[in-house]
């Protein structure tokens, strides 16, 4: 979702498709199911934007590093953000 709602507002230069094709065909990333254990560590997380808050998650509940340039990932407890 945050891959759709970045690229409808012309954000970044990637599609929602594109980026799935390229999921497909990688075996470094995946893609996860919003699950209801995630959905009880969002509620935990206090971040101003509703997909970050989801991702941080996601990351958090999976003890995983996020790949972002957003400095503000690091600000939250248990999370690592990486950009590279």
């Amino acid at each position: 979702m945050e891959i759709m709602y970045l690229a409808e507002k012309n954000r970044i230069d990637i599609n929602l498709t594109k980026t799935l094709e390229m999921l497909a065909s990688s075996n470094r990333y995946g893609i996860i199911d919003l699950s209801p254990e995630i959905l009880q560590v969002a509620e935990t997380i206090s971040f101003y934007e509703l997909h970050d808050r989801l991702i941080l998650a996601t990351a958090k509940w999976l003890g995983i590093q996020i790949v972002s340039s957003d400095g503000e990932f690091n600000k939250v407890p248990g999370i690592e953000a990486i950009w590279d």
